[in-house]
Formats: C-alpha cells, sequence, structure tokens
C-alpha cells in the first residue's frame, strides 16, 4: 500500500471516527442535526469547549494523556475505540473489498463505515439509528442502479423485506401466545435494514458472476437468514457463558451485518454448494 493511501485514510478516519462519537452521544431532539453541525463539543465533566486537536481522541491520548486540558478529567475510553474501530474499517475496505475505481472504492468505505456506526449504535441504544440508516440505504441503492438493472435490486429488495416482516410478525405472535405478553422479540429495526441488505444482495450476484434466478434468489435468502441466525445465536450463547448480571437484549442488527459480509466474499461457494 502506498504511503500516500495511508496518510489519506488516517486522515479521513479522524475525522469521521470523531463523527462516530458526536452522532452516538448528542441526545436526538428537534435540534438533534443543529447541534451535530453548529454545536461544539463539550468536557463532560467541566463543559469546557474543546480544542480541534481534542476532538480527535487519539490526538488527546498521545499529547493529554487521554484527558481533558482543563480540569483533568479522564476522557471515556469509548471515542478511542470508535475511532480505532473507523480506522480498521477504512483499511480493510481498501485491502480486501472489491473496487475498480475510486467511487467504488469510496461507496464501500461509506457503507462499511456506516454499518459499523449502527453495530454500535444498536448494541449500545438497542435501536436502529434511523438518519444513518435513510443515508446508508440510498446511497446503495444509487450505486446498485450503477451496476444492476431495477427488477433484480427490486426482487432482493422485496424477498428480503417480505421475509422479515414474516419473522417480525411470527416472532410478535409467538411471544403474545406463548408469555401472554405484547412484546416484541424480533426489532422493527432489523426489518428495516432488510431492504438495505436487499438492495446490496443484488451486487453479491454482481462481484461473483452468479446470473439472477428466482431460485438464486431463493437460496440467498434461505442461507441469509440460516446464517444470521447461527450468528446471533452463538453471540446469545457467550452472553450466557460470560454470566452478565443485568438482562440484557441481545441486538439482532449486528447478526444481520456481519452475515452480509460473510456471503459477499462467499457466495460463490455456497451457491456451488447447494446444487
Amino acid at each position: 500500500m502506498q504511503i500516500e493511501i495511508f496518510f489519506i485514510l488516517f486522515a479521513i478516519w479522524c475525522f469521521f471516527g470523531s463523527f462516530w462519537g458526536v452522532l452516538i452521544s448528542r441526545k436526538r431532539d428537534k435540534n438533534w442535526i443543529k447541534s451535530i453541525f453548529l454545536g461544539r463539543s463539550k468536557c463532560d465533566n467541566c463543559k469546557k469547549k474543546l480544542s480541534f486537536l481534542e476532538l480527535i481522541p487519539i490526538f488527546n491520548f498521545l499529547f493529554q494523556k487521554g484527558k481533558c486540558n482543563k480540569c483533568w478529567k479522564k476522557i471515556s475510553n469509548f471515542y478511542r475505540i470508535v475511532e480505532l474501530l473507523s480506522a480498521l474499517a477504512f483499511v480493510l475496505t481498501y485491502l480486501f473489498f472489491p473496487y475498480n475505481w475510486m467511487l467504488e472504492l469510496v461507496f464501500w468505505i461509506i457503507i462499511n463505515w456506516a454499518f459499523l456506526f449502527l453495530i454500535i449504535f444498536d448494541i449500545q441504544k438497542h435501536e436502529l439509528h434511523l438518519p444513518i440508516w435513510i443515508f446508508v440505504t440510498i446511497v446503495s441503492l444509487i450505486f446498485a442502479l450503477l451496476k444492476l438493472n431495477i427488477s433484480t435490486i427490486f426482487c432482493f429488495s422485496l424477498g428480503f423485506v417480505f421475509t422479515f416482516i414474516s419473522i417480525y410478525l411470527f416472532a410478535k405472535y409467538y411471544v403474545k401466545l406463548r408469555f401472554r405478553k405484547n412484546e416484541e422479540w424480533f426489532g422493527q429495526g432489523d426489518v428495516y435494514l432488510s431492504l438495505t441488505i436487499g438492495i446490496l444482495f443484488g451486487l453479491i450476484l454482481y462481484y461473483n458472476s452468479i446470473a439472477f434466478s428466482i431460485i438464486n434468489l431463493l437460496d440467498f435468502i434461505i442461507i441469509y437468514v440460516i446464517f444470521s441466525s447461527l450468528i446471533w445465536l452463538i453471540y446469545s450463547i457467550f452472553n450466557i457463558v460470560i454470566k452478565t448480571k443485568q438482562k440484557q437484549i441481545i441486538p439482532f442488527l449486528p447478526a444481520m451485518i456481519f452475515a452480509f459480509y460473510w456471503l459477499l466474499f462467499f457466495a460463490d461457494f455456497f451457491i456451488k454448494f447447494l446444487k
């Protein structure tokens, strides 16, 4: 990898990694968008407005030992973690994701950045971040239209949305029937995300040179649901093994995203296996 690419990725990583922290930490109300783009970040303890370098957690850690330069209260490690995850997303995208031109690379960087943000937000807040979901869905649709015909995008989107709406309704009915509670075991946010995954799944066919057919569509949906469920089950078992004291909600959205990545790189293998 050229040294220039490292510097470019580093600069982008610092900006978007810090932006992650702002999006997650700011309270979403009627002034939410204004506070993000016009508001200034402050120290949680003394409320001092942060300088430019303090807005980048990695620099703050190197030069101020992770503390506010006024009250010297230690700043949460959360911000450094999300910045490092952002860096990891950018570098792995450059190294492993399929692209033949710069716009394609930018597309996958945006998708991976947004997906990792949705994972972190869902684990923390147990909900889908709607503005980021709308953004990543629009970007996915625009790029998919450059590679695929509308009928392919429509069929995959409809197939995935119908499947996950069915799962959502069945889970809600089962909980009500089994436990006499009007609760959800499968969130509406997962149904929304299935639309985005459906749009992107057409690209899996494109990159793996797999012809579109109804059979392949059904195969992919079945494989995807199984993989998502397995990943969620493994995470749930791990959560039980570590014996957390508090009862936790195990989000399904991260499993959906990881299953998409798995099939993006190994789709051809699974289709041949099923044949």
